[in-house]
């Protein structure tokens, strides 16, 4: 068995990585602040969605490779840091864990069973998409609106960082079945999904998300099929691309929208009156 995995090298790499490679990937710096329009009269229409053109569909892929641009941002150094002193430290105990679900009788089949089935591309592909064309039709509740779009594109974006460090992590699996053990792809996709459903829906949803996406991470060891370092290691992973979706999707888009603005003035020796047009652009 590899004792220090080489995914966890990865992880640091990613971790330092935004201090040398930061600015030069993230060429997208947030527009100026402009001046808020002039506010409609009337009360405000409750539910209406926040359109700053960000998350749409036109755009989704697009913003599907910013945020893959925007995982070596140097906002991400010290939870990819933190992630990765986790997962080292959790190393030691990889040997005691696997000989604890591994050796003889399974300890919970049908949570190991479960896991397994719901992490399947064939199964979480319909319900991203479900949730994503559901929020589409449903732009006048905008919590939900946002929060479906970020789930696809952290589904997206999670499969192809996951698979990225596996392959050169090339890590036994404690089944020996292949070697693609390290991150936990279940467990990566499950921390992914809380970190998106606590930042739309609080504690009320975001405690039993993180629950539910651990309990998915012991079920890969009971599975014997990952190491307890792949787990802690998958949710880092997860974790880090939920909060960089969220916020990359969140920023505004760069640029200004060209407006004029057409007000009456004095004329120029303070006679008659006149009109100027403000442009900006």
């Amino acid at each position: 068995m590899i004792r220090a995995p080489r995914a966890a090298v990865l992880l640091t790499v990613l971790a330092m990585a935004p201090g040398a490679f930061g600015a030069a990937l993230d060429d997208e710096s947030p527009a100026p602040a402009t001046p808020a329009p002039p506010a409609q009269a009337g009360p405000p229409v409750e539910g209406t969605p926040h359109d700053d053109g960000r998350r749409t569909t036109g755009r989704f892929f697009g913003n599907l490779g910013r945020n893959a641009v925007g995982l070596f941002s140097g906002d991400n150094i010290v939870p990819a840091a933190i992630g990765t002193g986790a997962t080292l430290l959790a190393t030691p105990f990889d040997d005691n864990v696997q000989r604890y679900f591994g050796g003889g009788e399974r300890k919970a089949a049908w949570l190991g069973d479960f896991a397994d089935w719901l992490g399947r591309p064939i199964v979480l592909t319909p319900i991203a998409a479900t949730l994503y064309i559901i929020g589409r039709k449903a732009p006048n509740h905008k919590r939900f609106h946002e929060a479906t779009y970020d789930i696809a594109q952290v589904f997206l974006l999670n499969a192809a960082v996951t698979t990225a460090i596996k392959y050169p992590a090339h890590r036994l699996r404690p089944d020996e079945s292949n070697y693609l053990s390290f991150p936990s792809g279940h467990t990566s996709n499950a921390f992914a999904w809380a970190t998106v459903a606590a930042h739309y829906y609080g504690p009320k949803l975001g405690v039993p998300a993180f629950a539910f996406a651990s309990l998915i991470g012991v079920g890969r060891m009971e599975k014997n099929v990952h190491w307890l370092s792949d787990v802690v290691g998958g949710a880092s992973v997860g974790y880090l691309v939920g909060r960089t979706v969220l916020r990359r999707d969140s920023e505004p888009l760069p640029g200004h929208q060209a407006r004029m603005t057409v007000f009456p003035s004095a004329g120029p020796q303070g006679k008659g009156v006149g009109l100027t047009a403000s442009v900006q652009f």
